[in-house]
């Protein structure tokens, strides 16, 4: 694997931060990852703006200094170095690492710190392997995570730890609660479709959850999904319940904690919201003249 690490290309095992490095020290650091498609131009970076903007507004919130928007030439390297059309493409920005006159592990940053920036890419499935949606079996579980769940912070404990109980009860997937309110999944958002029609989405302010690219694709291209707070038990009365995220797509949860999700397959919102992605993706990288068309 080629890497990318503070301006270089060069193989993984070569890759060296310092052990004081703020984001090994604290996870003092943001992250994004995106996703890259096949076309007959070369790869194609999906929704690359939306990415570099939030990660832009993460950045910012917690102060640290850099233009995400600088790395749009160093993913397309990543993905000619590895050889890798179909990848997803992975950005971890650090606060930084203490200078030799600097306390080694202040909670309060010392000024002038240098970024550090760490890509990566691997592979994924081109489009064409998304014929119907996958499946996933999930259970609830209470959110432990912290209160600013719309930050997407390298901090992931409290996801790691939860992934792993889902994983201890042996589904792949983890839909998060709190106060009897749905948040999101392991690393996804979630889509319910409910009796009587109505497909609905958390909103943003109704838990503290990240912001997906591709929710909000599916937002813009599918006016029928409502935002609104989304309760506990409206998983229960669901007909179908679906994760979504870039390397997720739209996937069925066919089984929440051990029951069947309506038919115990993918069902017809499932399938039309894939095949709206899957149009939108392929719209945008046919008109893409950019980096990355």
């Amino acid at each position: 694997m080629i890497v990318y690490l503070n301006g270089q290309l060069l193989p993984v095992a070569e890759a060296r931060i310092s052990p004081l490095d703020r984001g090994f020290l604290f996870g003092d650091a943001i992250y994004e990852g995106l996703r890259s498609i096949s076309t007959p131009r070369g790869p194609h970076i999906v929704a690359i703006d939306r990415h570099w903007a939030r990660m832009r507004s993460c950045l910012t919130e917690v102060g640290i200094d850099f233009d995400p928007s600088t790395l749009t030439q160093p993913s397309l390297d990543l993905l000619r170095a590895n050889n890798l059309p179909d990848a997803f493409i992975y950005w971890q920005v650090t606060r930084g690492t203490p200078g030799p006159n600097d306390p080694p592990r202040s909670r309060i940053p010392p000024a002038g710190l240098r970024p550090t920036v760490f890509g990566y890419c691997a592979p994924q499935p081109p489009l064409s392997a998304f014929a119907e949606p996958p499946r996933k079996r999930a259970v609830t579980l209470e959110d432990i995570r912290w209160l600013r769940g719309h930050i997407k912070s390298t901090s992931l404990l409290g996801n790691i730890l939860l992934t792993m109980q889902a994983a201890t009860a042996g589904v792949e997937e983890a839909i998060f609660t709190r106060n009897g309110i749905v948040a999101e999944g392991t690393a996804t958002n979630v889509i319910l479709a409910l009796p009587g029609g109505e497909i609905v989405t958390p909103a943003l302010d109704s838990a503290p959850f990240l912001s997906g690219v591709t929710r909000a694709i599916l937002l813009e291209e599918a006016p029928d999904i409502r935002t609104r707070p989304v309760r506990a038990e409206e998983l229960t009365q669901a007909t179908e319940i679906m994760t979504i995220g870039t390397t997720t797509m739209v996937t069925s949860i066919v089984e929440l904690d051990g029951r069947p999700v309506g038919s115990g397959a993918p069902g017809p919102v499932a399938r039309r919201l894939l095949s709206t992605l899957l149009a939108a993706i392929r719209r945008e990288a046919e008109s893409s003249t950019g980096p990355g068309a």
